[in-house]
């Protein structure tokens, strides 16, 4: 390989493991991923979910709209009110978002949070949650 072609070569790969990384990184995580339901006629459990998302670069990432997806069919929708991605401060290409939920009924449960850019979908996370012990009776169940 010639000199002139290996240097500048070596030049661009330096040059891309330097520069911030282009790829976003989402994640989703419950807390706690097991649970016990409590005692007694209201018992229930709650679940804490954590979701960060770091644009990476990628307008697509930046500010997006969250929504959350309930098991039964509920829908929380969360909007920020982020400054133009062009003159946006490094602290402002990484978000979090918290939500807590009561299960009232033993099993496996699924979790998502979908990332729009406008009304465009970008990604859709889940996160899966084990609750073990007795269903609380309806009549028991705080809404």
């Amino acid at each position: 390989m010639p000199a002139l072609l290996w240097h500048m070569t070596s030049l661009a790969l330096v040059l891309f493991l330097a520069s911030p990384s282009a790829k976003p990184k989402v994640e989703l995580k419950a807390n706690p991923q097991f649970a016990m339901l409590g005692v007694g006629p209201r018992a229930f459990a709650t679940i804490r979910f954590r979701l960060s998302v770091k644009d990476g670069g990628d307008e697509n990432y930046y500010c997006p709209r969250i929504e959350w997806e309930w098991e039964d069919d509920t829908i929380a929708t969360e909007e920020s009110d982020c400054p133009p991605f062009e003159s946006a401060e490094k602290e402002d290409h990484e978000r979090t978002w918290t939500k807590s939920r009561q299960f009232w009924e033993p099993g496996n449960h699924l979790i998502k949070a979908k990332l729009y850019k406008g009304d465009k979908l970008i990604r859709t996370l889940e996160a899966k949650v084990e609750v073990s012990g007795e269903a609380t009776p309806g009549r028991f169940r705080e809404r």
